[in-house]
């Protein structure tokens, strides 16, 4: 259906990923088949214990990135993680580029570590249109927030859920998060 230019879906959701895994190692790994053809990658974070919660979110520039994934990664095991899990992958439920900006870059997590957010790439064709193909990709800057009434409904809204971790308590500190801001979401 991708090929044949029925299915025009952009945005997948690559699970059982090894909570170990972290957001620099699953590029590393996804760029082996398909650098420069994505544009934004988001691997869920737990802040409670640094890693991931198994699933990411991946977009691709052009549908027939997606096939590469499917033939390289998707049913395969994770090499170099003590883990059975295989690599699933369907239709994430936000489709495409400018969707996927617009609901993170009013969300908390953008003002968690650099490391915890959803990332945006330049294409080949993004590289090529500045004039370097070095840029293919490359990390870019993400929007900043545009909507500070959502911004901070996101961030009362993960402290009321308990997202995240009392920045103290019977066994000291919540490791990085014990910091201080005018957005502090210790209890």
């Amino acid at each position: 259906r991708i090929e044949a230019g029925v299915d025009v879906r952009t945005t997948i959701m690559l699970r059982n990923i090894p909570n170990k895994m972290d957001c620099a190692a699953l590029k590393d790994l996804v760029d082996i088949w398909c650098r420069g053809t994505y544009d934004f990658m988001y691997l869920r974070i737990d802040f409670s214990t640094g890693s991931n919660v198994g699933y990411a979110f991946i977009n691709f520039s052009k549908p027939e990135g997606i096939i590469q994934v499917i033939d390289f990664i998707e049913g395969m095991p994770w090499k170099g993680y003590r883990s059975g899990k295989y690599a699933e992958i369907s239709y994430a439920t936000i489709q495409g580029k400018e969707a996927l900006v617009q609901k993170f870059r009013n969300s908390s997590v953008i003002l968690e570590w650099p490391h915890c957010r959803p990332k945006l790439f330049f294409t080949f064709d993004e590289a090529l249109a500045e004039g370097t193909i070095l840029k293919t990709g490359t990390e870019r800057e993400f929007p900043a927030p545009d909507n500070f009434a959502k911004l901070q409904r996101s961030i009362e809204n993960a402290k009321n859920v308990g997202l995240f971790p009392p920045k103290s308590g019977p066994h000291g500190s919540a490791d990085h998060r014990d910091r201080h801001s005018m957005y502090d979401r210790g209890t």
